[in-house]
């Protein structure tokens, strides 16, 4: 949970930092870390219940496993923060300036 925490602060600060928007920023880095972390856990149990079912393995593996599966998950998200914070260190390219628009020219004539 605290980790959650520190990646909408971070997510906030780097954006602002960076010149783009912060909540928007903190909202992508602090759900990414959750997504990933429960789509990682997710994933994990779910080739483990493949192996249950169709490998014949033990049905205790994921009570056995549980604290590699946890780490494991924090870990990918803690990755997933990471390749972010890269892209948002990366500054903005900044427009480049137009040319002023040429000086007007008056009819000689008038």
């Amino acid at each position: 949970m605290i980790l959650a925490i520190l990646a909408f602060y971070f997510g906030y600060r780097k954006g602002r930092d960076s010149g783009r928007s912060g909540v928007l920023w903190a909202f992508i880095c602090g759900l990414t870390f959750i997504a990933v972390q429960l789509l990682t856990a997710v994933a994990i149990g779910l080739f483990i219940e493949l192996g249950i079912v169709f490998g014949g393995w033990s049905e205790t593996l994921y009570d056995d496993l549980a604290w590699v599966i946890t780490i494991g998950s924090i870990v990918a998200s803690i990755v997933s923060l990471v390749i972010l914070f890269k892209y948002l260190d990366r500054v903005p390219d900044e427009p480049e300036p137009t040319a002023p628009p040429p000086p007007p020219t008056f009819d000689q004539n008038q």
